[in-house]
């Protein structure tokens, strides 16, 4: 289990960012020689399935055989059907304040946990775990203060990790606390989309407006340096640190953003990274691979977002975000969305068994992980799909894929569709069985209600859960 915590981000490094079609290497009928692959133009896809009914039962089955194995499936129960440590027993009973949405309690725990422990597991998990909840919470003082306990993250030279986050922590510090306020009544943005799918709104930085990603696979809000340099925004230190892609490392320096507008939802004091422009690029390519480079101005993270009721609705072009209700009326199955270091969404197979996939609305495409597999017994194909973009105008990706996969999530029946079996772009304490890209609501409207911990699906005419109901 690894000791550094980087911050994570997501934006065009993808791989998975850009559609385009199967080619099933069929076989079967009698020929003269090998058979070729047949193109079939049918992405990868996940929908409301009318045909089943929806999931009850809260009961989960892991199926875990270890203590470690069951936390990675967050199977807190396991401490009561097993014989474990009494610091083992602490970890699991703080994991579950942080499924319940109580971040600042959990940090607490963890704290004493990480404190108290003779594991060094116990003690490596306990601190991944509480700087988690310390950057949800903004709590980037006692971040940096860590350092001074002698615990500071470190690169493989032995120096501090730039990327960690008690990096960032140190430089924002000083950031006075975000301050949000919203109207009395929803407001209600047009949805954009990028030329790669990605949900976007216009926002308003420092009276000045842009086109910003909605993207849940950054943990924090970004700005281009061009975008920076036009709003007056400054790095607050001279120091270029370093944010975590799926590809590697990306310099990005921290800053601060006086004030930022969603509408009539008006934000202040939000920190933000500032990224190079040549950085912040999505290189398209037609389907002669000639590619067209596009601009990203900037992007709403989750740092915001989880601060938000927030509805993508792609039949109807429009999002609709407002003030969440604490202790809002939940599913019979309970909260399905958390927050472990990143926003994690639950599936439920028939069987109970759990289901994990990282929420990334800035990855173009859902995948699953050969950790699904094991669970699910999935029927699977070998195939390719060619992505129209990336680097080089089109990139040719060959595996296997999911054939269809049938859970529930938020006890609502879903079915998953022709998802290719991709290995995890980064490491996460939770096993990841998957990525639930932006296609996951195009057939009708994605909610994102962290502060209640549910991410649904809405038909294009249901409604689904209101506020209040």
């Amino acid at each position: 289990m690894r000791t550094s915590t980087p911050l994570p981000l997501s934006l065009a490094f993808r791989v998975l960012k850009l559609i385009s079609s199967i080619a099933v290497l069929a076989g079967g009928a009698a020929s003269c020689g090998p058979a070729k692959p047949v193109l079939v133009y049918v992405p990868a896809s996940i929908a409301i399935d009318p045909t089943h009914a929806p999931r009850k039962s809260t009961v989960i089955n892991s199926g875990s055989h270890s203590f470690w194995e069951a936390m990675a499936n967050l199977d807190t129960g396991f401490i009561s059907r097993h014989e474990v440590s009494e610091s083992q027993r602490e970890f699991a009973k703080a994991l579950g304040l942080v499924m319940s949405g109580r971040h600042e309690d959990a940090a607490l725990a963890l704290d004493g946990v990480r404190a108290t422990a003779v594991d060094s597991n116990v003690v490596t998990a306990s601190r991944i775990l509480m700087t988690a909840m310390l950057q949800y919470s903004d709590n980037w003082k006692l971040l940096a203060e860590l350092d001074s306990m002698g615990r500071r993250n470190t690169a493989t030279s032995g120096a501090s990790d730039k990327a960690g986050v008690e990096s960032w922590a140190a430089a924002f510090r000083r950031v006075p606390p975000r301050r949000m306020t919203f109207p009395e009544k929803p407001v209600v943005l047009p949805l954009l989309l990028s030329p790669s799918g990605i949900p976007m709104i216009e926002v308003t930085v420092e009276g000045k407006r842009h086109a910003f990603w909605l993207d849940t696979g950054s943990s924090m809000s970004i700005l281009s340096a061009g975008v920076a340099a036009e709003c007056g925004i400054k790095p607050l230190t001279p120091d270029t640190l370093e944010v975590a892609t799926t590809t590697g490392r990306v310099p990005a320096q921290a800053g601060a953003i006086a004030r930022l507008q969603l509408g009539g939802i008006d934000i202040r004091n939000t920190t933000a990274l500032i990224v190079s422009n040549e950085r912040m690029q999505v290189r398209i390519g037609d389907a002669f691979g000639v590619p067209a480079i596009v601009q990203i101005e900037g992007v709403v993270g989750y740092d915001i977002i989880s601060r938000l009721d927030i509805r993508i609705d792609y039949i109807n072009h429009r999002v609709t975000m407002m003030r969440p209700e604490p202790n809002a009326k939940l599913p019979r199955t309970g909260r399905n969305l958390f927050w472990i270091g990143t926003p994690v969404v639950r599936l439920v197979t028939s069987k109970g068994v759990p289901l994990h996939f990282n929420l990334d609305t800035g990855a173009q495409e859902t995948y699953s992980t050969d950790g699904l597999l094991i669970k699910t017994k999935a029927r699977t194909f070998r195939g390719e799909r060619r992505l129209v973009g990336g680097l080089a105008g089109i990139a040719i990706v060959h595996g296997r894929f999911v054939d269809e996969l049938r859970a529930t999530m938020g006890g609502q029946a879903l079915v998953l569709r022709k998802v290719l079996v991709f290995a995890p772009a980064f490491s996460s304490f939770v096993s990841l069985d998957g990525i639930l890209g932006s296609d996951v609501g195009k057939s009708g409207t994605v909610r994102i209600d962290a502060t209640n911990g549910l991410f649904l699906l809405e038909s294009s005419r249901g409604q689904g859960l209101r506020k209040g109901s």
